[in-house]
């Protein structure tokens, strides 16, 4: 008996193939005790990654005629950040089934980023075992509702979901710059504009610089929202 059966059982998959799903579960710290190669879920990752970004894109643009280009962007970034991704796999319950090496020192259900990693990977494996169509319904049943539901948010974290949207089309970082600071050395004013390939996407005012770049990224989102990026 493999140990994601009783995942599979609980997700009504039957499967062909019980070893990719047990790769896709499989993080690599394993590979350290285990005294192995690549036996782990990243190249999986790689898979799923693209195959949810395609179909939260179709749901995005089917279930919101309304919006523009802009707002698209955004919204698709709301669902396939870390964090989202995070929570998708908690409600699939793949936290239970996860196996990590002595080495991973991290509690997994409380690392968003793990869970993201074996949430695509799964995913990955869920394709190839199969196939595109099934993985593909799947896809779109687990996500379709709070798609449909969903509205644009750029309170929760702007810096983290501009560099989502960003890197959804380009590899590039952005970059923060500070433009300007004034006032007292107690109660200082910082203005920064964040920049991407050299092109200003959007300025800010704070009390420290950290909060100065939250509300540029912030207002880069506007602009993204609006439909005028870069």
């Amino acid at each position: 008996m493999s140990f994601v059966d009783p995942l599979l059982k609980e997700l009504n998959i039957a499967p062909n193939d019980l070893s990719v799903y047990e790769l896709a579960c499989t993080h690599s710290s394993v590979n350290g005790m285990a005294k192995t190669k690549h036996k782990d879920y990243e190249r999986l990752e790689f898979l799923g990654d693209s195959l949810v970004g395609f179909v939260v894109s179709e749901l995005c643009y089917k279930l919101h005629p309304e919006m523009r280009q802009g707002e698209l962007s955004v919204l698709k970034a709301q669902f396939i950040r870390t964090e989202s991704e995070a929570n998708y796999a908690r409600r699939l319950g793949l936290p239970e089934y996860i196996k990590v090496g002595i080495s991973f020192q991290n509690k997994i259900s409380e690392s968003d980023s793990l869970l993201e990693d074996v949430f695509e990977s799964f995913i990955g494996a869920l394709l190839l075992d199969k196939g595109l169509e099934y993985a593909y319904v799947f896809i779109k049943q687990l996500f379709y509702n709070d798609v449909k539901e969903a509205k644009i948010i750029v309170e929760g974290n702007p810096k983290s979901e501009l560099q989502e949207i960003i890197q959804a089309e380009s590899r590039e970082a952005l970059v923060y710059e500070l433009i300007s600071e004034s006032g007292p050395a107690h109660n200082r004013t910082f203005e920064m504009a964040v920049l991407f390939e050299g092109s200003e996407l959007g300025r800010g005012i704070g009390k420290s610089k950290k909060e100065a770049e939250s509300n540029a990224a912030r207002e880069a989102l506007k602009k993204v929202a609006r439909g005028g990026e870069r």
